[in-house]
């Protein structure tokens, strides 16, 4: 821009310094996804830019520069703060100006303000609109998680029937063919007690075999409710995307489904609402001595472990209470990740 000038008046080259500066703090505030703080601490360098451009150059239409400022904040925090930010940056453009004091500062200044605060409420409306989304998407994720809990309640009432008949009928006609067997050993005849006697061990493995497939059919779906559970919380969330990986050696009984679906749930919950995360993943397997479940996102804000509106504390005593524990892990490259563990209960898996 050697040889250009602003009405009149030559642009100096090192004009461009706070220029680029300004365009690469605005570009990354609106591009990258930062910490709060970092956020405002490149608001305050592109409202410093724009002073100093507007010290180089005393123009009233720098102030224009102004608007993409105020965008960006109303986007960042609530309304009130939004329109102190706004006050706040007009008043310190007015005071690089007061040097230059030309007939149409008031009307740049009006003008822009007034754009400012046109941005202002329009982006107040998209961040509201905004929150009413990712609260409709939590609603609807809680009663997909309640759906499944609810399926699963009902299918395991409906297993538990089934072993108790399996028990009460299989049971008395293993009974009855025992009894069999014994007075098949006390027949004397030649060669008869020795054909029921066949014929009653032919039976007796046929229907433990029956018991066995049963069984394994029921453990199966068990793990398989898991499995559904967790990809229909995945499915309920926009953002950040959720990637379920369970694995095919998982056995759960119910109490333990139902904490492990609640521990997902609650860090779904966390990365919408805290994490700022673009990717969860939800990963569980089977360590021999029990059963795991870790969720990783990588967002770049960290939940408070302490603070009593994330979760935390009930998802350890939750775990706790079927002999699990919880541990949390954070850092610049982990993201926030929460790892559930609970024993192994093989014995109890309907």
């Amino acid at each position: 821009m050697t040889g250009a000038t602003f009405r009149g008046s030559p642009v100096p080259v090192h004009w461009l310094v706070p220029f680029a500066l300004f365009g690469a703090t605005a570009l990354g505030t609106m591009v990258l996804s930062l910490p709060r703080t970092v956020h405002w601490t490149l608001l305050g360098l592109q409202l410093a830019s724009v002073v100093t451009m507007t010290m180089i150059v005393p123009w009233a239409g720098m102030s224009e520069f102004l608007i993409i400022i105020a965008w960006q904040a109303a986007m960042l925090t609530t309304p009130a703060k939004a329109l102190s930010w706004v006050a706040f940056q007009t008043l310190v453009m007015m005071g690089a100006l007061a040097q230059t004091l030309t007939l149409d500062l008031c009307w740049v200044i009006g003008e822009s303000v007034a754009l400012q605060l046109l941005l202002v409420f329009t982006a107040q409306a998209l961040r509201r609109e905004a929150k009413a989304a990712r609260a409709l998407a939590e609603t609807n994720r809680e009663l997909r998680a309640a759906q499944a809990i609810i399926a699963n309640t009902a299918r395991d009432a409906e297993r538990l029937r089934i072993s108790r008949e399996l028990h009460d009928a299989w049971g008395h006609e293993l009974t009855a063919l025992g009894l069999q067997l014994e007075i098949a050993s006390q027949v004397t005849e030649p060669g008869r007690g020795n054909d029921h006697v066949v014929q009653a061990k032919g039976l007796a493995r046929a229907l433990l075999a029956k018991v066995r497939d049963v069984v394994a059919t029921l453990r199966d779906a068990e793990r398989c409710d898991l499995k559904v559970a967790l990809e229909s919380l995945a499915q309920s969330v926009p953002i950040p995307a959720v990637h379920v990986d369970i694995s095919s050696e998982v056995r759960v009984d119910p109490d333990q489904a139902h904490a492990l679906i609640r521990c997902a749930q609650e860090a779904v919950t966390n990365a919408v609402r805290h994490s700022e995360a673009a990717n969860l993943w939800l990963q569980v397997t089977s360590d021999g001595e029990g059963v795991r479940l870790i969720a990783r996102d990588d967002g770049s804000a960290r939940p408070v472990a302490s603070s009593p509106g994330c979760g935390l504390v009930g998802m350890r005593e939750r775990l706790e209470h079927l002999g699990g524990r919880l541990a949390v892990r954070t850092g610049i490259d982990l993201g926030f990740t929460v790892d559930a563990w609970l024993p192994s209960r093989a014995s109890k898996a309907v």
